[in-house]
């Protein structure tokens, strides 16, 4: 396996990383690397970075294990605060979903409710489900990516977050009908996750939004 060519400029900047497309003895890969952050002790955030790398690998390998589609790690450098991974090939929910057929969509998100169950019964917490951080396949399944923000969690509360976002997510950005969408999800959770944790977790989810539109009025 040769070194990874990476591309110039990052096809995706966010807040604590940039994504560079790459490519290994001809398969395309995505690099992610984390960035500077000015306003820490230089010491201090080269040890935030590489911490915080090797976490985000870590959870990526854990729930590979359990059974979640995630991209797989190919090479991790924390001297550089990098690590590369597989590209999946497909297309951001976010921007295929409302052009789906709701068949298709409701397939998606009874896998992809699968994907969350078996991602929480592994103890792992995403942190910012939404459909941004899912890709779609050619063939339909979800691949859950970006989990710069997850963390190691048995919590009802950090579950039902989990799934606060996501339904949130879809209702605010989506103009198909969320209700089968969300009944698809909750589904394949239930599948994959048992009921206790179901119960649980969505008992959280809808007390979470309650407290939302609590806010949201005072």
């Amino acid at each position: 396996m040769g070194p990874p060519e990476i591309d110039s400029h990052p096809f995706y900047r966010g807040a604590e990383a940039d994504l560079f497309l790459s490519t290994i003895d001809q398969w395309k890969a995505v690099v992610k690397r984390r960035v500077k952050k000015n306003y820490r002790n230089d010491a201090l955030d080269l040890q935030i970075r590489r911490e915080r790398t090797l976490f985000e690998v870590g959870v990526i390998h854990d729930a590979k294990a359990a059974g979640v589609k995630v991209p797989s790690i190919i090479v991790v450098e924390p001297e550089s605060n990098t690590f590369v991974m597989t590209h999946v090939d497909g297309t951001v929910a976010r921007d295929c979903l409302d052009e789906m057929r709701s068949k298709d969509a409701t397939r998606l998100f009874n896998k992809l409710g699968s994907m969350v169950g078996l991602l929480h019964s592994a103890g792992i917490v995403h942190g910012d489900l939404t459909t941004s951080n899912v890709i779609v396949t050619p063939s339909g399944d979800p691949f859950i990516v970006d989990f710069g923000m997850s963390r190691r969690s048995t919590e009802p509360e950090d579950r039902g977050i989990d799934l606060h976002l996501l339904q949130r997510s879809i209702n605010a950005s989506h103009v198909k009908d969320s209700a089968p969408l969300i009944k698809a999800l909750a589904k394949g959770y239930l599948e994959s996750a048992g009921k206790t944790i179901h119960e649980s977790s969505w008992a959280k989810a809808r007390e979470i939004s309650r407290r939302g539109r609590y806010f949201a009025i005072r």
